[in-house]
C-alpha cells in the first residue's frame, strides 16, 4: 500500500477510536469525590446508586448498626455501618460506595472503607437556631451558645438531654453520656456538636436536635448565679419592656397557688397578675399555699409563663377565691391563667379522653370547660356555675395589640361545676322535636289530602263518564223515537199516497216520475231505519274509521255518476266511536254536497296518517266554487257550518281547497294523541 493510502487508513482508525472513546465516556457515571457532591443530589438522582469515593474524618457514630457521620473539607455526609465497632470519632477513613436517598439528605451505602489514621476534628461552624431549623448544617459539626435550662437523664440513665435557650428558641441537645454533676442549669455555655433533627415520612425536618458524644464538647462561658441571687419580680414584669433588655436567666416569682395538676403545671396569683408555672420536676402543691418559684420566662399563646421551674420556698395559706366574670370579660384577656367563675347555660356535654367537656353559652359567647370525669350526665339548657383556670386558646391582632379570640376553662375538681337551675320542660331539643313531629303530621296530612283529591278526581271522571253515557243513551233513544214517530211515519204515508196515485192509472211519463219518487222514498226509509237502529244500539268504545267510510261507498248506487272511490291506509289505528261517528257524518255531508252541487264525474275519499295526524280528504273534479263566498251561511244551507262544528268538537281542523272550474277538496286533520286521550279520560 502506498503512503497516501496508509494515511487514509490511519486517519479512519483514529476517528473510530475517538468515537468509541467519546461514547464510552458519555455512558459512564461520574464518581463523586466530596461530601458536598453527595448531599447536593436530589432524591431521584441519589436513588440511581451513583459511585462515591471520598476521604473524611469520623465526627459522630450513631451506633454499631447506625449511621457513621464523616466530614471533609467541603461538608458532611454519612454511610451506613454494618456492626461497626472498630471506628472512633476522629478516625480518618477512605470510603467507597454508592449513593442512597436517605430519610432527609442523601448518604452512602458502604461497599468498603479503609482506615487511614486519626486527626483533629474539623472546626465547628457557628450556627443559630434558624440554621438548625433550616437544615443548613445537617450532619456537620457546629458550635452554639446559650443558657442551659434543664439537664435530665433518659429513663435508662445512659444518656442526657439538655435544653439550651438560644434567645426565644430552645434547642434540644442529646449527650451520649449520663448527666454531668456540674451545676449547669442557668449557666451560659458553648457546645460543639453535630447538627441533626427529627424527620417525618415526608422528608421534612420537624425538630432540630444537636448530638454530643460526651461532655467534652461543652464549655462553660458563664457560671449559673446562686439561687439566693436570683431576683424577685412581679409576674406582670415577665418579658415586659426593659431598657437594658432581658438576659435570658432565671427569675423568682412569689404567689398563691390557684391550681396544681399532675403534669407539673401550677397556676399562681401574685398581687398584680396570675401566671402559669411548669415545674421540673413535678411537685404536688396544695391549693392556697404561698410559694416562691425560680424558672425561665417564656411566652405562651397570650401570656408569659415560667418553665423549667423549681419551688424555692412554700408555706401554708388560705384557699384563693375565684373572680366572678362573664364570657365577654374573659375575651378581653385580663384574666388569662387566673382562677375565674362563670355563670352560663349548658348547651352541650360530651366525654373526652381526659375527662368531660362542657360547652357553655353566655350572651352569645361560647366557652369550653374541661372537667375531671363527672358521675352524672348534665342536662342541656341547665344554668351552671363553672370555676376553673382561664386559658386563652387563640388570639387575634388589632394593630400591635393582641386580643383573645377563644378561651377555655380548666376545672380542678368535679366540684368546680355547680348546677344552679334545671332546664325548663320546653328545651330547645324538645321544641325541635315537637316542631319536627308537627311538620311530619302536616306532611302526612298534605299527602293524604293530595291522595284524596286524586281519588275524588278519578271518581268524578268515572261518574261524569257514566252520566254522559246514560245521557247520551237517553238522548239517542229520544232522537230514535222522534225519527220513528215523525220522519219514518211521514215517509210511509207519502209512499202509500204515491202507490194510491199509481193505482188510479196515469200516463207513462208521470208513471216514471212516480216510480223514481217511490225509489227515493224507499231509500230514505232504509236510511232512517238504519239511523234509528244505530241510535237504539249502544256504540262500542272503539271503531274502525275505514269501515265506517266504506259503508258510504257501498250505499252509493253502482254505475251512476259520479263514481265514488275510497283509498285508506293500511296502518290506521282504531278510534273512539264518537270520533268515528263525527268523521263519518263529515264525510257524508261532503259527499252529499259534491253530489248536489259539483256536477263531478269522480269523488275520492282518502284516509292516511301524516306526522301524528289522521288526514281525511273528500275531493271531486267538479265545477268548484269560491270558499270565501260559498261558506257564508245562507238561508237553509248549514252543511259547511255543521262540518266546522263537528271538527271543533274533535279538536280537528278543516280546510276547503277549491277554485272555480278545478274541483273541490275538503281536508280534515285530526291529532290522534288528543283523540285517544279523550277516550282514557
Amino acid at each position: 500500500m502506498n503512503a497516501p493510502g496508509r494515511n487514509v487508513v490511519h486517519r479512519l482508525c483514529f476517528c473510530i477510536v475517538a468515537i468509541l472513546g467519546i461514547s464510552t465516556a458519555s455512558g459512564a457515571e461520574t464518581t463523586l469525590t466530596t461530601a458536598r457532591e453527595v448531599r447536593s443530589l436530589t432524591p431521584e438522582a441519589a436513588v440511581r446508586r451513583l459511585p462515591v469515593e471520598l476521604q473524611g474524618t469520623v465526627v459522630f457514630i450513631e451506633g454499631p448498626n447506625g449511621a457513621v457521620v464523616i466530614q471533609d473539607e467541603t461538608a458532611g455526609t454519612y454511610f451506613l455501618g454494618r456492626n461497626e465497632r472498630s471506628l472512633r470519632v476522629g478516625d480518618e477513613v477512605a470510603v467507597k460506595g454508592t449513593t442512597i436517598p436517605g430519610s432527609y439528605l442523601p448518604g452512602i451505602e458502604l461497599i468498603q472503607y479503609e482506615k487511614k489514621g486519626s486527626k483533629e476534628l474539623p472546626p465547628a461552624v457557628s450556627a443559630t437556631y434558624a440554621d438548625f431549623a433550616a437544615g443548613r448544617y445537617f450532619f456537620q459539626r457546629v458550635a452554639v451558645e446559650g443558657i442551659v435550662q434543664t439537664v435530665t437523664a433518659t429513663p435508662d440513665e445512659s444518656r442526657s438531654i439538655l435544653l439550651l435557650a438560644m434567645g426565644s428558641d430552645v434547642l434540644e441537645v442529646r449527650i451520649c453520656a449520663p448527666p454531668d454533676e456540674r451545676l449547669l442549669v442557668d449557666s451560659r455555655v458553648r457546645i460543639e456538636c453535630l447538627a441533626s433533627g427529627g424527620i417525618n415520612q415526608r422528608r421534612q425536618l420537624v425538630q432540630p436536635i444537636a448530638w454530643l458524644h460526651d461532655w467534652s464538647g461543652l464549655q462553660m462561658l458563664e457560671p449559673a448565679p446562686l439561687e439566693s441571687a436570683v431576683p424577685v419580680i412581679s409576674g406582670s414584669r415577665l418579658l415586659a419592656f426593659s431598657a437594658s433588655g432581658t438576659d435570658g436567666h432565671r427569675v423568682r416569682v412569689a404567689g398563691t397557688v390557684l391550681a396544681s395538676y399532675p403534669d407539673g403545671q401550677v397556676f399562681i396569683r401574685d398581687e398584680a397578675t396570675a401566671l402559669r408555672v411548669q415545674l421540673l420536676p413535678s411537685t404536688s402543691l396544695s391549693i392556697g399555699a404561698r410559694i416562691e418559684v425560680i424558672g425561665f420566662p417564656r411566652m405562651e399563646r397570650f401570656s408569659a409563663s415560667l418553665v423549667s421551674a423549681n419551688v424555692a420556698r412554700q408555706e401554708p395559706g388560705q384557699s384563693p377565691s375565684a373572680v366572678e366574670v362573664s364570657a365577654d370579660e374573659l375575651l378581653r384577656g385580663a384574666h388569662d391563667n387566673d382562677l375565674v367563675a362563670v355563670t352560663a347555660v349548658l348547651s352541650g356535654h360530651f366525654r373526652a379522653e381526659e375527662g368531660d367537656v362542657l360547652v357553655l353559652q353566655d350572651h352569645g359567647r361560647t366557652i369550653r370547660a374541661r372537667v375531671p370525669p363527672l358521675d352524672k350526665e348534665l342536662p342541656a339548657g341547665a344554668r351552671m356555675r363553672v370555676t376553673g383556670i382561664c386559658m386563652v386558646e387563640s388570639n387575634t391582632a388589632s394593630g400591635v395589640e393582641l386580643r383573645p379570640r377563644s378561651v377555655s376553662l380548666r376545672c380542678r375538681v368535679a366540684d368546680d361545676v355547680t348546677m344552679l337551675d334545671t332546664p325548663g320542660w320546653w328545651t330547645t331539643q324538645r321544641l325541635v322535636l315537637a316542631v319536627g313531629v308537627l311538620l311530619l303530621v302536616v306532611m302526612l296530612a298534605s299527602l293524604w289530602i293530595v291522595a284524596l283529591r286524586q281519588q275524588v278526581r278519578r271518581q268524578t271522571r268515572v261518574l261524569r263518564r257514566q252520566i254522559e253515557h246514560e245521557a247520551t243513551l237517553e238522548e239517542r233513544q229520544r232522537i230514535a223515537r222522534e225519527f220513528h214517530d215523525t220522519l219514518e211515519q211521514g215517509l210511509t204515508g207519502l209512499a202509500l199516497r204515491i202507490e194510491g196515485v199509481q193505482a188510479r192509472g196515469i200516463d207513462e211519463k208521470n208513471g216514471q216520475l212516480l216510480r223514481a219518487s217511490r225509489r227515493l222514498i224507499s231509500q230514505m226509509q232504509a236510511e232512517t231505519r238504519s239511523l234509528v237502529s244505530e241510535l237504539r244500539e249502544p256504540a262500542p268504545e272503539l271503531a274502525d274509521i275505514a269501515a265506517a267510510l266504506r259503508t258510504i261507498v257501498e250505499e252509493h248506487p253502482c254505475g251512476c255518476d259520479p263514481a265514488l272511490t275510497l283509498k285508506a291506509s293500511a296502518t290506521l289505528p282504531p278510534l273512539p266511536s264518537l270520533t268515528v261517528h263525527h268523521l263519518r257524518m263529515i264525510a257524508r255531508e261532503a259527499v252529499t254536497n259534491a253530489l248536489k252541487h259539483a256536477h263531478a264525474r269522480h269523488i275520492y275519499l282518502t284516509l292516511e296518517m301524516e306526522e301524528g295526524h289522521l288526514r281525511m280528504a273528500v275531493a271531486d273534479d267538479g265545477c268548484g266554487f269560491d270558499p270565501a263566498t260559498a261558506r257564508r251561511a245562507q238561508a237553509g244551507h248549514f252543511g259547511c257550518i255543521g262540518i266546522e262544528e263537528r271538527c271543533e268538537k274533535l279538536n280537528a281542523t278543516v280546510r276547503w281547497h277549491s277554485t272555480p272550474g278545478q274541483g273541490t277538496t275538503v281536508e280534515i286533520a285530526l291529532p290522534l294523541e288528543i283523540s285517544l286521550a279523550s277516550l282514557s279520560a
